[in-house]
């Protein structure tokens, strides 16, 4: 068995004679132009219509789904869908005369193999899929909602499964956005059991898969709200939570993966379909205004600022925070409990920050300064007007609190007991056990750094 990766959602997998190609899209661009992939990647079209001998479309949402691209291919040629009537219709409309909906557990025998659909909570339609063939095997979530349970009887269906790959993007982030509601809309408990899922399956080798599109042109503004996680941060979480017993590694497309029953290599960019492209990178997940957060125009104040900063962490707000959780006092409870990863960025003006982070993982809590951290998963931003405003004694630090000079969000996932965990509460609830650690300290004790 081969498994390609094409980019986003769709691959390739071929079961000795059997070539089933899942949830192509063929363009560079697509949801009325405000999508492309990202990475970008080069595409043999004309050869996968040459290859497939079967489709699949796993849903009818528009980056699984794209009616031009399905055109390009033979209208006798076999498409699975799952048993959405409004997809089933819309597939025969392009005049495809051999279109089969596969309810859940439900199976397919394709020619050396077999694909067996699994089920999905959400609202429509939609499956995930096992391939199968000989001792090989291969469980393609797509973007479905499940369950450890499902994990569970994938595994006692069709055995331990060679290959899974596991979708780790929330789905209501930007949504969140629109409505005002921020990052309180992550849908970890759907991300926990979407994981803990793919573990149950028994998987020899994992990779997290499904966010390989981004906005571009005037709408990439858009890309700093859609998507918390790399694939990158959720690869190191399954490693944390599987052990070395499991491969857990990334693809970009044009990866092949190449399945012979439990042993599974990764063939970096040997896909004759398929590769990578040079291309700016999808700018990382801020869902705040920044603009709102005054700068300063003067680099020697930059220049105090970032020395200062330095000091006030170090010398200050870590041994401070080291002393509440020595006496357990609760305050800082939260970040050691959560494993949280904290990111101070202060913005200084024209877009230069200021960056350290600590990481509540390490016990005591390890300072790392001039660092953007990989794993940071809370976050703190800072006015760098008001923060200097507020060391040299000329504004309270109710500058930050009441008068809007800093943000704060959180993206929160972490193992424990050998299990993902999201947080416990969410919401208000959960940032008031999040103090931030510089503007609180400000806020407790003031500052000793009066000068300049």
């Amino acid at each position: 068995m081969r498994v390609t990766t094409l980019a986003h959602s769709s691959v390739l997998i071929e079961c000795g004679a059997a070539r089933i190609l899942v949830d192509p899209i063929f363009a560079d661009t697509f949801a009325s132009d405000t999508l492309v992939f990202r990475p970008p990647r080069a595409l043999d079209a004309e050869g996968l219509i040459r290859t497939a001998t079967a489709l699949v479309v796993t849903h009818i949402h528009l980056d699984h789904f794209h009616p031009p691209t399905l055109e390009r291919f033979p209208r006798s040629l076999p498409i699975i869908v799952p048993p959405h009537d409004a997809l089933v219709g819309a597939i025969k409309a392009l005049g495809f005369m051999d279109v089969t909906p596969l309810e859940p557990w439900s199976r397919h025998d394709i020619e050396s193999g077999q694909l067996l659909a699994t089920p999905s909570d959400f609202e429509t339609e939609e499956f995930g899929l096992v391939a199968r063939h000989g001792e090989s095997s291969y469980w393609h979530m797509s973007d479905a909602i499940v369950t450890e349970a499902v994990g569970r009887t994938v595994r006692e269906t069709v055995g331990p499964v060679s290959l899974v790959s596991v979708k780790h993007q929330p789905l209501r982030t930007l949504i969140a956005y629109q409505r005002g509601l921020q990052s309180a809309m992550l849908d970890r408990d759907d991300l926990v059991g979407a994981f803990e899922a793919a573990c149950a399956a028994d998987p020899a080798f994992l990779f997290p898969y499904y966010s390989g599109f981004a906005f571009h042109g005037d709408r990439s503004w858009a890309n700093r709200h859609i998507a918390p996680y790399d694939a990158g941060e959720i690869a190191r979480l399954f490693r944390r939570r599987l052990g070395d017993h499991v491969v857990v590694d990334t693809v970009l497309p044009g990866d092949v993966l190449q399945v012979e029953g439990r042993a599974v290599r990764k063939l970096q960019a040997a896909s004759p379909f398929s590769r990578p492209l040079s291309g700016r990178a999808v700018e990382r997940w801020e869902p705040i205004d920044r603009t709102t957060l005054k700068g300063l125009h003067e680099p020697h104040e930059r220049t105090w600022l970032a020395m200062e900063l330095r000091k006030l962490l170090g010398e200050d707000v870590l041994p401070w925070v080291m002393a509440h959780l020595t006496e357990n006092t609760g305050l800082f409870d939260t970040y050691r409990d959560l494993q949280a990863v904290w990111q101070c960025v202060v913005h200084v003006g024209e877009g230069l920050r200021l960056e350290h982070s600590v990481d509540f993982r390490h016990q005591p809590p390890l300072l790392q300064p001039d660092h953007a951290h990989p794993d940071a998963n809370v976050f703190s931003h800072i006015s760098g007007f008001d923060l200097l405003q507020v060391l040299r004694g000329s504004a309270g630090a109710e500058v930050f609190w009441m008068a809007g000079g800093y943000r704060m969000y959180e993206k929160l996932l972490s193992v424990e007991g050998g299990r993902f965990r999201a947080p416990p509460v969410a919401g208000w609830d959960l940032f008031e056990r999040l103090p931030d650690p510089v503007t609180h300290f400000l806020r407790k004790n003031g500052t000793r750094r009066q000068a300049g």
